[in-house]
């Protein structure tokens, strides 16, 4: 049984934690005081007793009972401690029973780790922050919390705790059945479910231990918010919980902020709008007397804190929108950086179709996965369908959002007609799919192969490449050589604003997105020294802006190799024109070739394996605008 793992017994009672208050022992089944002479005292076993408790070591302790005296046994008097002992027990004392002080000299010590006030407690394992296994920090590990006679009781005060309502649910899952997935930090909880903090209840063993997890804990919390009266979960009049009863929030009690951890907290994906009143239907429930004041990083909405609300009286309920996506992923690959696209919707993973998917919707879906920019956007179906009916909403993203959520979508009706999941292949490490259909350099061998930004895809997907939704340039678009990229309006020629020679026009490039080593890259091509600052700065005539997020390595040597995200015709943001200085002034280079191209300054050529003549950027691509969408 779990009794057998405990060795000694020791607590903290008076002190508000468990990391504070009256030094206990348990003998013979009974708990009683320690005591000590001022002249005995050192503050040394003040220290075992907060290692021996897990509570880091001790701040402040007196033998003059700071936490009142005890009123029954004293186990201990305790006359001497070097520090090291593992445990009270282990320091020179008397015998058990045996004293010569009293209870005037109960020792109360305060030591510097309280868990409950540094995170010590969480759930794993769940569907959210309010549900799944019980884990107890302790030491800097975290650990089981294990039980034979789990109940509704210590679940509750769990649930209080950690801000997520009353419980709904104990149990007791032994499905980890080796001892290698971490200790069991506490074990036998008695709780009466109205104390304030788990570290209140009565706890048998405080570890860790090397144990099994036959008994492992969990509880399923009701949650602290819910949103009520709109299409599904995760729109509709905010409700917060106030102790076994809903309340709603006036209007002025929430902003973005709040709004961002309560689509967060209910698995609702990125906040939409924080909508007026009238949209959803009136509660009668009891109004939230405060505000919420969020950073927008909280787990939790009970996280925040609270903040008088501007008006005396309530004009109107809080009401949220959020979007129902709660992930993205790519799977049914090697690597996490390519594959079909799933997004998850009311708890559950399902692909989408690829009717509408393109390129800007993938460089988004990359960057939120840490993979970079989308290198190609290849057919339908190539990396499966998965199980299930495709989801057939299309993202209309711009390519300069942070996450997909934040795209508009738009939902295309019943039925997918493209014949296939989407897909995406980005530039983070990943493996050519086995069918022979990925992306490669031209020349490279299909096998493992670091993924190819957009500007590496050959141009014509031959070789084993993948054919994209995307079309090259061709010569037409663009001249060759260096002369398609130039810096204007600065004192010479290598300093000022970036500019590109497009289908006859020069456009500019957004320094939103851009990275700081395409300006050296830029420096480089133009023979105006080994390296350049970026910066952004408003461009005195107006022009269309062609590329933006373009994202040049360290030690490239020309933007047509680095990756960036799809042509645009819109000016850039106010203010927001790429601006280039130069290491050095230059004179004209000569129009040399750039390492592993028979072609000058990095231009591509636009046959097979450099049988035709070069272009300029043949690898930046033209997105083929998709057939119009009805709402």
């Amino acid at each position: 049984g779990l009794g057998a793992l405990l060795c000694a017994d020791l607590r903290l009672v008076g002190g508000g934690g468990r990391c504070a208050g009256r030094v206990e022992v348990k003998h013979e089944g009974e708990w009683g005081s320690v005591c000590s002479y001022d002249f005995d005292w050192d503050a040394h076993w003040a220290t075992v007793v907060c290692r021996q408790l897990g509570c880091g070591t001790a701040a402040t302790s007196s033998p003059y009972a700071p936490f009142g005296q005890g009123t029954g046994r004293i186990w201990l008097h305790i006359f001497f401690c070097r520090g090291q002992e593992e445990t009270l027990q282990d320091c020179p004392h008397f015998g058990w029973g045996q004293h010569y002080c009293g209870h005037e000299q109960d020792v109360g010590v305060t030591c510097t780790g309280e868990p409950g006030q540094a995170g010590g407690l969480r759930l794993v394992e769940g569907s959210g922050p309010c549900a799944g296994k019980v884990e107890v920090k302790l030491r800097g590990q975290w650990g089981a919390v294990a039980d034979d006679t789990w109940t509704m009781e210590d679940a509750e005060v769990i649930c209080q705790q950690l801000g997520c309502g009353s419980a709904t649910k104990a149990y007791i899952d032994g499905s980890r059945t080796g001892s290698d997935d971490g200790p069991v930090n506490v074990v036998l909880v008695n709780c009466r479910g109205h104390e304030k903090a788990f570290w209140e209840c009565e706890v048998r063993g405080w570890g860790p231990y090397s144990a099994l997890h036959d008994f492992d804990t969990g509880v399923v919390c009701q949650g602290f918010s819910r949103l009520v009266g709109g299409d599904g979960s995760c729109s509709g009049l905010l409700q917060v919980r106030q102790g076994r009863a809903w309340t709603s929030v006036c209007e002025d009690g929430v902003d973005l902020n709040a709004a961002r951890v309560v689509c967060r907290e209910l698995g609702c994906g990125s906040v939409l709008a924080v909508a007026g009143p009238g949209l959803f239907p009136m509660g009668s429930e009891p109004q939230w007397d405060t505000g919420f004041e969020c950073t927008g990083t909280e787990l939790l909405l009970s996280a925040c804190k609270r903040r008088a609300r501007s008006t005396q009286g309530c004009s109107g309920q809080a009401s949220i929108i959020c979007s129902s996506y709660g992930g993205f992923r790519l799977v049914n690959h090697s690597s996490h950086c390519a594959g079909r696209v799933e997004v998850m919707e009311g708890g559950t993973w399902g692909s989408l179709c690829a009717s509408a998917w393109d390129l800007p919707d993938a460089h988004v879906l990359c960057h939120h996965l840490g993979c970079g920019s989308a290198s190609s956007v290849p057919p339908g179906g190539s990396f499966g369908s998965g199980n299930g009916t495709l989801r057939v909403d299309a993202f209309g993203c711009s390519g300069t959002e942070r996450v997909p959520s934040e795209c508009p979508v738009v939902g295309l009706g019943d039925g997918c007609r493209s014949g296939g999941g989407a897909g995406a292949v980005c530039s983070g490490q990943c493996r050519a799919p086995a069918s022979g259909g990925g992306v490669r350099a031209p020349g490279a061998a299909v096998g493992p192969v670091l993924c190819a930004p957009v500007s590496a895809v050959h141009p014509h997907g031959r070789g084993g490449g993948a054919r994209t939704r995307s079309r090259a340039l061709s010569p037409s678009l663009s001249p060759p050589g260096h002369l398609s990229l130039r810096l204007t309006g600065g004192s010479g020629r290598c300093r000022g604003h970036l500019e590109l020679l497009h289908n006859g026009t020069w456009g500019r490039v957004c320094a939103d997105g851009t990275s700081p080593a395409t300006a050296a890259a830029a420096c480089r091509q133009l023979g105006c020294g080994d390296g350049g600052s970026l910066g952004a700065a408003p461009a005195p005539l107006p022009a269309p802006a062609w590329l933006a997020w373009v994202r040049c390595p360290d030690g490239a040597r020309s933007l047509w190799l680095c990756p960036s995200a799809p042509w645009r015709l819109q000016p850039c943001a106010p203010g927001g024109d790429a601006h280039v200085v130069c290491a050095e002034d230059g004179a004209e280079d000569a129009l040399t070739p750039a390492p592993g191209s028979s072609c000058p300054h990095g231009g591509a050529c636009t046959g097979s394996y450099g049988a035709e003549p070069c272009a300029g950027p043949a690898a930046m691509r033209v997105p083929v605008s998709p057939a119009p969408v009805s709402p």
